[in-house]
């Protein structure tokens, strides 16, 4: 008989996705910051009352989960591995929201031959936080949702609980072409109307929008009672100048050229850039919005866990 640890993804293999990546997100957990909705058992603190311990529903086995869970009852009749939800707890709904602007291919292939095959562009590093957040949210039994943006929402994805959706949304960041200007605030503001259940918004995103839109915009989503996290990922040449005797400076979005050396600027560049990053801190905090400045050159997984554990202090868990 096939162990239930030995179910694969359906396909062999992930961009975003791989079996080193799964052992690792085993032991992690993204819990919600207060009481949220859910209409399903769950994990998180439920905003209703009377919940009864009985079951209520079942959700399809994942790799990580234990396997003490599995419905073997159920297994018997379906030959599908499954778990009882039966907790006085509720699902969480988290609404991914993906950057895919042309400012996101910084590094990585598109310029291999100035950082080497090593480097990691701004698109695949949120393609990688995305697919190890979707496994783990997944994975602990919560819903999530993808949308895909660059000036408008190139493509959306409702909130799924199942095996067969973390597919999908792996195939969508595998394919997504990494194009157009970045809008985040009037993406945020078409997406409302997709976003209808309050839950966890995540923004995956190089932030480079005007700050008093974006929050703007954010505040909405707190008047509704959305928890908000902002992942905001440069490159590690954003976060500071290559050492190169003079470099031709292009907007990927608008194709504006500069020419300047690098040394010419970089104190003035690291002023400017900083000032832009304690303003975006600043305007999260007063908020009470999760900010997480993260760079390329730091490995996902290190920053992920990184995140994780500070959240869990935040949170007032041990």
């Amino acid at each position: 008989m096939r162990k239930a640890t030995d179910i694969p993804l359906q396909r062999e293999s992930h961009k975003y996705l791989d079996e080193r990546t799964l052992g690792f997100l085993k032991h992690l957990s993204f819990s919600a910051r207060g009481a949220v909705d859910g209409a399903y058992t769950g994990k998180h603190k439920s905003l209703l009352k009377g919940h009864s311990q009985e079951f209520t529903d079942y959700r399809e086995y994942m790799p990580g989960d234990d396997i003490r869970k599995i419905d073997w009852k159920v297994y018997g009749r379906t030959d599908r591995y499954v778990i009882k939800l039966c907790e006085q707890e509720t699902v969480m709904t988290c609404y991914l929201l993906v950057d895919c602007s042309a400012s996101m291919a910084f590094g990585g292939s598109w310029h291999e031959k100035f950082f080497g095959p090593q480097d990691v562009s701004k698109y695949d590093y949120a393609c990688y936080l995305s697919a190890a957040l979707s496994y783990l949210l997944l994975k602990q039994g919560d819903r999530v949702s993808l949308t895909l943006f660059g000036s408008d929402i190139e493509q959306h994805l409702p909130a799924g609980s199942t095996f067969s959706h973390l597919n999908e949304i792996l195939h969508a960041l595998d394919v997504q072409k990494v194009h157009h200007k970045t809008c985040t605030s009037k993406v945020l503001q078409q997406a409302s109307s997709l976003l209808k259940r309050r839950g966890i918004l995540i923004v995956i995103s190089d932030l480079l929008d005007d700050p008093e839109a974006l929050f703007g915009v954010l505040d909405m989503y707190l008047h509704r009672s959305f928890e908000i996290v902002l992942f905001h990922v440069l490159h590690k040449h954003e976060l500071e100048l290559p050492n190169l005797p003079n470099a031709n400076f292009i907007d990927s979005e608008s194709g504006e050229k500069l020419t300047s050396v690098p040394d010419d600027i970089r104190q003035a560049y690291g002023r400017e850039l900083q000032h832009y990053i304690d303003t975006i801190m600043s305007m999260a905090e007063v908020r009470r919005i999760d900010y997480e400045l993260m760079s390329t050159e730091t490995p996902y997984p290190a920053a992920l866990q990184g995140y994780m554990e500070r959240r869990r202090r935040r949170c007032g868990f041990s």
